[in-house]
């Protein structure tokens, strides 16, 4: 993978992640996954080219290069500039990523905001190119995690934030086939202009360990836990399964929001995400994604759900789309039509120890082949390079 002029690359966040403890959540995991990854791979391949990663909650700009960083308290409109006339000054292409919704600054900065997408269109011809990661469409999300209906207002701007945002990009980027077609029917943009990159998994930091072959079985839940997540319903299940007299735990790791916990749950708001992954990952049996069939839970792919994968466990999920289309494909896991079926699968799996191994190295399987981050890194570089090259 080579280039005849060094590629800089930028990145617009709200925060630095680039190593596994920077990890905060699904946001901080696609961070660490897909540009942590291609940061290394980018300075791998070429020691000369430059990396600019932009903050907007610390308003710093830091600057990666032979293997040092430098870190700068600007602004973003400074320091776009500063990125797009130092790779110019250096004959170099820059591909800016715009890492949408959460590059997105408080309400009271968005004029800055939008004034940097206009900046970035002037210069956006040749050497420069915006790609927008638009992987949590902000509307949609509202609306998955709110117990009431977004209000108009806050609709209408999101609307009007991601159409402009979509608009200005040389290159969008999504996740799942749904969510594409989906970007494309509503904001009317080119399918060409649309690159499907999953979320993934770091394979490398995830060991496979098989659920036990006897005794108690382990369940896992990752995520903040939410009535709106059906964690309630989750529970539900969970504790007739006990009643029954089977021997079962289950741990939920993550913020307790709104959910009365009965004594036999174990709760965890794990920050470090190693830690979650040693601790309580790769000690668990079943991993779960109970997640109600609403729009965008169905179009999108759960960053859990790759973890679950390379760590070898099986899966129970609600009948989502995306999630459903990812474990049917690779036959890791079981997908659930309703809370009685989601009940009958735990006991499937607590009794059918082989099985559950079986869906655990499948899914290892297609983690490693389909869902690294570091594979994915490679090929959106490959991506890049090749659009340039196109351009140019």
């Amino acid at each position: 993978m080579m280039i005849k002029v060094p590629l800089n690359l930028m990145i617009l966040t709200n925060y630095f992640a680039i190593e596994p403890r920077n990890i905060k959540g699904g946001i901080g995991y696609r961070y660490v996954g897909l540009y942590g990854s291609s940061v290394k791979t980018l300075l791998k391949i070429s020691p000369e080219s430059k990396v600019f990663w932009y903050s907007h909650l610390d308003k710093s700009l830091r600057i990666i290069h032979l293997k040092k960083m430098m870190t700068h308290r600007t602004s973003m409109i400074k320091a776009l500039l500063y990125a797009i006339l130092t790779t110019l000054r250096e004959g170099k292409y820059l591909a800016v990523v715009i890492a949408f919704p959460y590059a997105v600054p408080k309400v009271s900065a968005i004029l800055w905001y939008i004034l940097s997408l206009v900046i970035l269109r002037c210069f956006a011809i040749t050497r420069v190119k915006i790609i927008i990661d638009d992987f949590d469409p902000p509307v949609e999300i509202s609306y998955a995690f709110s117990k009431t209906r977004p209000s108009t207002l806050s609709v209408i701007y999101g609307r009007a934030i991601e159409m402009l945002t979509l608009k200005s990009a040389s290159l969008i980027i999504t996740v799942s086939n749904s969510l594409k077609q989906y970007l494309a029917e509503v904001y009317h943009v080119r399918k060409e202009k649309i690159l499907i990159i999953p979320n993934g998994c770091l394979v490398r930091f995830i060991r496979c360990i098989p659920p036990k072959t006897k005794g108690p079985l382990a369940i896992l839940y990752s995520g903040s836990i939410m009535k709106t997540k059906n964690i309630d319903k989750l529970l539900s299940v969970v504790e007739s399964v006990r009643n029954k007299g089977l021997d079962i735990s289950i741990v939920l790791t993550g913020k307790l929001v709104d959910v009365s916990l009965p004594e036999w749950a174990v709760q965890k708001q794990v920050e470090d995400w190693i830690y979650y992954v040693k601790d309580h990952l790769e000690k668990s049996d079943v991993c779960v994604i109970p997640y109600p069939s609403k729009l965008f839970w169905n179009l999108t792919l759960l960053a859990k759900l790759f973890d679950y994968m390379a760590a070898g466990k099986p899966i129970i999920s609600t009948n989502l789309k995306e999630t459903g289309n990812i474990i049917k494909t690779f036959n890791c896991g079981l997908i659930a039509k309703d809370w009685k079926e989601f009940e009958q699968h735990i006991e499937r799996l607590y009794q059918d120890r082989e099985l559950a191994i079986k869906l655990g190295e499948n899914g290892r399987k297609a983690a490693e082949r389909y869902f690294d981050y570091e594979k994915l890194a490679k090929n959106f570089l490959a991506t890049l390079i090749e659009m340039f090259r196109e351009s140019s």
